[in-house]
């Protein structure tokens, strides 16, 4: 734009004396005529300017080292829409930020695209805090405050844990509440306060004493993975692949789990392998509400494991 800008200068300084030195009809013209296009200029860009849109768009979850790129799309309802837009895209992950401005031109069909950096896992989030439209022959600017923002979360390909020999292999039944039906039960001897309705009669015959038939249930909410802070990139990666590991591996014996990130202080119950990615991807983007994640948990847990960063 200041090319536009000094061309224009330079035309308009040599009209000026040339009207002061030979004025005559035509130098005055000159004059004129310049000063008119620069109004010209600004009529016919203002609606353009005025009215322009950005949209951003990225993937939501990446593989670490994966080829993938954010699309920047520039548009105008105007059938005069401004020559250009200039805006700052501000990228930032818990260690490193970066800051880059970029012109999008009507050359370049108004998109643009950025790679993105998935060199490192974690999440990484992309905002654009303001643009700038500028009129056709690029005499004219003007700045808006313009926020759009995307976080994107970058996964580290699983890794297996040190401790699997400490992983659960089957679901922890325990006695279940009230009573009733249930397809898994255990034998216990007969208590005051038992119903006679829940007698083993048989097993009772046999044994020539009370049996109680006690139905069992699985403990949903008992166990934790407990997530030690990390200290760097590479720490991030360990932690991040070891705990994407153990989350798929207790959900393929389709054990449901909380886990636990130091880092943030929250708790999240782990159904499904995209309950795990929603919790990171909130819980590490500083930006987001993680209120969702401060939940009550149980005061104890029949199995915890922890992970940590060391080889």
């Amino acid at each position: 734009m200041w090319k536009y800008r000094a061309v224009y200068t330079v035309a308009l300084t040599w009209a000026v004396l040339f009207a002061i030195l030979y004025p005559l009809w035509f130098s005055s013209y000159l004059l004129v005529s310049l000063l008119l296009l620069a109004l010209l200029d600004l009529i016919i860009s203002l609606p353009g300017m005025l009215s322009k849109q950005i949209s951003l768009t990225a993937p939501e979850i990446l593989e670490k080292n994966e080829d993938a790129v954010l699309v920047f799309s520039v548009f105008s309802e105007n059938k005069y829409p401004a020559k250009c837009v200039k805006f700052r895209m501000h990228g930032a992950c818990e260690d490193a930020t970066h800051k880059q401005r970029i012109m999008i031109s009507s050359e370049m069909s108004n998109r643009y695209e950025v790679k993105v950096d998935t060199s490192h896992s974690g999440v990484f989030v992309y905002e654009i805090k303001r643009i700038w439209t500028v009129s056709l022959l690029g005499l004219f600017c003007v700045p808006a405050k313009f926020r759009r923002r995307v976080s994107i979360l970058v996964l580290p390909p699983p890794i297996e844990s040190p401790n699997i020999e400490d992983l659960p292999h089957d679901v922890i039944l325990h006695a279940k509440p009230g009573g009733g039906f249930s397809d898994d039960h255990d034998l216990r001897p007969f208590r005051l306060g038992d119903t006679m309705r829940s007698v083993h009669w048989k097993v009772s015959a046999k044994l020539d004493s009370l049996v109680i038939r006690e139905p069992l249930a699985p403990l949903t909410h008992s166990r934790l993975i407990h997530v030690l802070k990390w200290s760097g990139a590479r720490e991030r990666d360990l932690i991040l692949g070891r705990l994407r590991w153990v989350s798929g591996y207790l959900l393929k014996w389709s054990l449901k789990h909380y886990v636990s990130l130091d880092i943030t202080g929250t708790y999240a119950e782990i159904a499904q392998i995209s309950d795990l990615y929603d919790y990171l991807h909130l819980t590490l983007d500083g930006m987001s509400d993680t209120a969702r994640y401060h939940l009550s948990v149980p005061v104890r847990f029949v199995w915890v494991l922890q992970i940590d960063g060391h080889e």
